[in-house]
């Protein structure tokens, strides 16, 4: 150790050790300073003491951290020393306390308050107080530092807590993400194989429509050219019966086309706003009056190169699946919105109705699959909106939940031509 080193811990040695006394009792204090008043040679340290004479007071010295310890009586006044120490360890305060009392009967007190050590009024020296303060100041602060690293602990455990509840999250979204990244690959893989399906027999039965159709066109001439204009009613409504039957057909083999990608196209470049501002007239026919229509259609121009009656088609179709679903609902609304997103516009048709099911979801762009009654519906308005949006370059998509309405968004490139 260095001459230095020594000065220095002899310096701090004799640095007066500061002392707080909290009795109400002003005589104990000038005891206590006449006992430590330094009169032996192996006595390093000089004492300075302060008193004070309640809880409140104590409370507030023991705040400070002024003092290197603490001196409780059991009593002050007609307040508990013990009580002090209840409040100032509930404070946080780790300061060295000693209790003094009137019998060893309180030790167990004394130390369930929170006192790092006691001594009994009357029947201590001064060695014996040394050793005391020095043990409930190196007590004190080994809790001190015990308190410290339990903190730094629970802090450490709270934060790696954190980052794995973080992880957690993050897997559980990665799981999510690639359950519906599942879902919508077996989902397009199936309405591939359907369109495939689909196309090959909307082929087969457009041919015997179309034999079928000739021939009762022929047999309509002639029945016209034998009877005149006063053609035998007998024959002529099972004839217009099984002539508008043949339409019939024709528009759903239009419509299973449309899904499989393979109906004729006429496109041209188009502003969509502009389409659906145009368009509705017809929407607010098609919902009736119990739906209320809104647009909200960007300023900006949404040039699109598509087939224009295969997407008034698609807006009529949402608009009257829409319809269908709010059939009784008051407050019926339907909304269609565009906006520019990149290199494409996104046109939304969200109604506020009971809304669908994850299960619904994944077949409704299906030719057939239908929720409603038998006998009210084809099935095929949604599969033609799925094969205008795929035949135009882009895609159709579903979010809903039930008792939450349905938005179909179709999301279609911009045209630069």
């Amino acid at each position: 150790m260095t001459d230095a080193t020594v000065r220095a811990a002899c310096q701090f040695e004799q640095a007066p050790l500061r002392l707080m006394l909290v009795d109400d009792k002003a005589g104990v204090g000038e005891i206590l300073r006449t006992m430590l008043a330094r009169r032996r040679r192996d006595q390093l340290r000089d004492y300075s003491v302060s008193q004070v004479g309640s809880v409140a007071e104590g409370l507030v010295a023991m705040g400070s951290g002024e003092h290197d310890c603490y001196l409780v009586d059991y009593r002050i006044g007609p307040e508990s020393g013990l009580d002090l120490v209840r409040r100032a360890r509930g404070a946080g305060l780790t300061v060295p306390i000693v209790m003094l009392t009137g019998s060893e009967m309180v030790e167990g007190e004394a130390a369930e308050a929170g006192a790092n050590d006691f001594l009994v009024k009357g029947s201590f020296d001064l060695p014996l107080f040394e050793r005391t303060i020095r043990y409930a100041r190196s007590n004190a602060e080994s809790l001190r530092r015990l308190a410290e690293l339990n903190a730094s602990l629970e802090a450490q455990v709270s934060e790696r807590t954190a980052q794995y509840a973080l992880a957690n999250t993050r897997l559980l979204e990665q799981i999510a993400a690639r359950e519906q990244a599942e879902r919508a690959l077996l989902r397009t893989e199936r309405l591939q194989a359907l369109g495939r399906m689909t196309s090959s027999v909307a082929h087969d039965f457009n041919n015997i429509l179309t034999a079928l159709f000739s021939s009762l066109e022929i047999l309509e001439r002639r029945l016209e050219a034998g009877w005149g204009e006063t053609p035998d009613p007998r024959l002529a409504r099972p004839l217009a019966g099984a002539i508008e039957a043949s339409r019939m057909g024709e528009r759903m083999v239009e419509g299973l086309l449309g899904f499989a990608r393979q109906t004729p196209r006429a496109p041209s470049l188009l502003d969509a706003g502009q389409v659906i501002d145009e368009t509705g007239r017809l929407l607010r026919l098609t919902l009736g009056g119990e739906v209320t229509l809104s647009l909200a259609l960007t300023p900006e121009a949404t040039p699109i190169r598509a087939d224009r009656d295969q997407l008034e088609r698609a807006l009529l179709n949402l608009a009257a699946n829409a319809r269908d679903a709010m059939r009784g609902q008051p407050d019926a609304r339907l909304s269609v919105a565009t906006e520019r997103a990149g290199g494409c516009v996104r046109i939304s048709v969200a109604d506020n109705g009971p809304g669908m099911s994850r299960e619904v979801i994944d077949h409704a762009f299906e030719p057939f699959f239908s929720t409603k009654a038998d006998g009210q519906g084809t099935g095929l308005g949604l599969a033609q909106v799925y094969g205008f949006a795929q035949q135009t370059g882009g895609e159709a998509a579903i979010d809903s939940e039930p008792g939450h309405g349905v938005r179909v968004t179709l999301t279609l490139p911009l045209s630069t031509g």
